[in-house]
């Protein structure tokens, strides 16, 4: 199994610091000589400080900082440099000499992430502008300034993900939205914490007050910088003396998602390729919203603003890549292994790259929601066949990998080990949280 990257960086952007607790999971190699011994809990506590004089003292020992923001709706270079504290004449000349294309300032895509690296003073030393990244991606592209002997250069770039582990736990009052809200659980997480209990659960209906759950997840970085955070790396929920758990494990000639007894939870395909809510089901017979004809709906319809992501829901190739006016719209159909077939449908556009015969991943960013074809508002028509024959998405058995036995599945216990001591530990601090709140009303 590939070690987790444990890195503990101080970063001081714009005019906010925050302090976290990162929980570091070792390497199944540690000795457990050098484990916390079983129960044992130790917590410090930082005395009061000024939070100016802190900020003082770590600019005048740093010789750079970093600064972040996100290209928002109506934004102009001159705004972005100035919420990045960018103070660099000669920066602003060599960014509005860059010609064509080439020059992301010079056509501004809402949402891209720009992070710089500055002086104390605001002179740049280097700045990116990120391509899109998805939550499964190993490396990241992006556009670069930097400046070297006294002169700037750019070029397009890409570099290797560094990602650490994140540790949250938290308790159902309401929904399980609102839960992942309060443990400051991001929405790409939730995603894929509703897609591992959906092979175990109804994640609309099944969901109870007072059921918990602890989860770990990658938060990634680049050179220190941040970059959110990536895959959800293990989960145990926990409702009415029922456990549902599923780790993520890269193996020999293997990787997945598995339980404590090594059994496959992965799912060939995602059941909503999109962050959306179902607005119409599967359904043999029913009335068109356009035309008003009863006529079979053999998919699903996810209803969510325009320009939201749509995913590929499994491995495959791209086999059609086409526009249909007085129907789907702009929209792409997959092939994949084992006979299946998915449709995305009524999309706004596609992804960049996405072109007949190219190879897509599982969780790829392929398009994003619109309302082109026949539609009444923005939604994504998602289909799934096997064999040429359409299947419900939302509640066919799409497992199809195999369980863990012998050597593999004792690497595998062995791996995730550290993982379930730190989500005891998490589930035994949230229990007493939780007694000392019920105490104290």
């Amino acid at each position: 199994m590939k070690p987790f990257k444990t890195k503990f960086t101080k970063i001081l952007t714009g005019l906010g610091v925050t302090a976290a607790l990162l929980l570091s999971i070792p390497s199944p190699a540690v000795s457990q000589e050098a484990l916390p011994g079983k129960g044992e809990v130790v917590l410090e506590k930082a005395g009061e400080i000024e939070l100016g004089d802190l900020i003082q003292q770590w600019a005048s020992e740093m010789d750079h900082v970093y600064a972040e923001t996100r290209i928002q709706a109506k934004d102009s270079n001159k705004k972005i440099f100035e919420r990045l504290g960018i103070n660099d004449k000669a920066f602003v000349r060599y960014v509005n000499s860059i010609k064509g294309k080439e020059n992301p300032f010079a056509r501004l895509q809402k949402g891209r992430l720009i992070q710089a690296r500055l002086t104390p003073t605001g002179e740049v030393i280097s700045l990116r502008v990120f391509r899109p990244i998805d939550s499964l991606s190993r490396d990241v592209a992006y556009f670069q300034v930097s400046k070297e002997s006294g002169k700037f250069k750019h070029a397009n770039l890409k570099s290797e993900i560094d990602a650490f582990p994140i540790a949250s736990s938290a308790v159902i009052k309401t929904t399980l939205e609102s839960a992942a809200v309060s443990a400051n659980i991001p929405a790409n997480v939730l995603a894929q914490i509703k897609e591992r209990l959906s092979t175990s659960m109804d994640v609309n209906k099944g969901v109870a007050t007072g059921d918990s759950f602890s989860v770990i997840y990658e938060r990634r970085q680049i050179d220190g910088a941040d970059l959110g955070s990536g895959k959800l790396l293990a989960i145990e929920y926990f409702s009415k003396g029922k456990t549902i758990d599923s780790y993520w494990y890269e193996g020999e000639g293997v990787e997945g998602y598995f339980d404590s007894e090594g059994n496959n939870t992965d799912i060939t395909f995602l059941r909503m390729p999109c962050e959306a809510r179902v607005t119409s089901t599967f359904n043999r017979v029913r009335k068109h919203p356009v035309t008003g004809r009863l006529r079979p709906h053999w998919g699903v319809d996810l209803g969510a603003p325009r320009g939201t992501p749509v995913y590929a829901a499994g491995d495959g190739v791209i086999s059609s890549k086409k526009y249909q006016r007085r129907g789907y719209g702009y929209w792409l159909e997959l092939t994949h292994a084992g006979g299946y077939k998915s449709l995305y449908a009524h999309l706004s556009k596609y992804a960049p790259g996405m072109a007949e015969g190219v190879k897509v991943k599982k969780g790829q960013l392929i398009g994003y929601v619109g309302t082109s074809g026949m539609v009444t508002g923005p939604h994504l028509h998602y289909e799934l066949k096997k064999d040429g024959q359409q299947i419900n998405p939302l509640i066919a058995d799409l497992r199809t990998g195999e369980n863990l036995k012998d050597d593999a599945l004792e690497d595998y216990k062995l791996a995730i080990s550290p993982m379930r001591r730190q989500i005891a530990m998490l589930s035994r601090l949230q229990l007493a949280q939780n007694s000392a709140s019920t105490g104290s009303d």
